[in-house]
């Protein structure tokens, strides 16, 4: 994996880590999470519509499906947090999805890793687990927890092994091919988000807005930034190493933890953020 690579996905990991934090802390996460779907499909569709050529005819099917992809991850996020708090959701869907893409990259995609590459997956996926995992939480979590946690990883499992096909099939079509791909998936994801909010939140959209857009145009922007510099990566690199290499997000998730919501870091988190930092470390090697 390039230089150029690795640091545009540990980038991609510290945005998404921020604006999960901001999901996270806020006081409405339904309401959040809306606003950060909806402003960026909003301003994915002007900048699609104002600067980037359209998309050919085959390419549809591939930003339509995306989008549907991304959305049933936003949808089954959210719900998975109604049901179970961070402990027992976070470690499960973000330790989940990068073995899925594991075993599924090389039938799916074409990519097969290389020896080293899947021990450093493996050890980035040890310490996800290790580092997000609280097992008292874990071990009173219901049935309803568990299979919706799986859901989610499911999901980005499903949308990142799509991206790194659609990606690598539209981006040399067309001028701007990444941006362009970014753009309308989120536009697409958008509308089903908007109105999973609308119906669940209906009563509450206007007074939530007056008092944080900001923080929703804010949190689209990195948003969008952040899955930017991953299509980026799938399309120069394999979408196991990629995946993985994303989940260093949760050391700085950890950080942000710390630093801006007062929680603690804790001894047994030290251990596993050496252990993801490793994994990191030699996917820059590997393959």
């Amino acid at each position: 994996m390039s230089t150029i690579v690795v640091l545009a996905v540990l980038l991609a990991a510290l945005l998404h880590a921020s604006w999960n934090a901001l999901v996270k802390g806020g006081s409405d996460r339904w309401m959040t999470s809306g606003m950060i779907g909806g402003f960026g499909g909003i301003g994915a569709l002007i900048v699609a519509l104002a600067f980037l050529p359209l998309p050919l005819s085959h390419h549809w099917p591939w930003l339509i499906g995306s989008g549907a992809l991304h959305a049933l991850y936003f949808i089954f996020l959210v719900n998975a947090y109604a049901h179970g708090d961070l402990g027992k959701v976070y470690p499960i869907a973000r330790g989940s999805a990068p073995l899925i893409i594991v075993a599924l990259s090389a039938p799916l995609v074409g990519d097969i890793p290389s020896l080293s590459e899947l021990i450093a997956v493996l050890v980035i996926v040890a310490g996800v687990v290790a580092l997000s995992l609280e097992p008292a939480k874990l071990a009173s979590a219901n049935a309803r927890t568990l299979v919706l946690a799986l859901l989610t990883g499911a999901c980005i499992a499903a949308y990142s092994l799509f991206d790194a096909v659609g990606i690598r099939k539209v981006g040399p079509e067309v001028g701007n091919g990444t941006l362009v791909y970014l753009t309308w998936i989120m536009v697409f994801a958008s509308i089903p988000i908007m109105a999973a909010t609308y119906i669940v939140r209906r009563g509450h959209i206007i007074s939530h807005l007056r008092a944080h857009a900001l923080t929703g145009i804010g949190g689209a922007f990195i948003a969008l930034t952040s899955y930017g510099l991953v299509l980026f990566a799938f399309a120069n690199a394999s979408v196991a190493s990629v995946a993985a290499l994303r989940e260093t997000g949760v050391v700085f998730a950890a950080l942000i933890g710390v630093v801006v919501l007062g929680e603690k870091f804790g001894k047994r988190r030290i251990p596993a953020a050496i252990l993801v930092a490793c994994g990191a470390s030699a996917l820059k090697f590997a393959g």
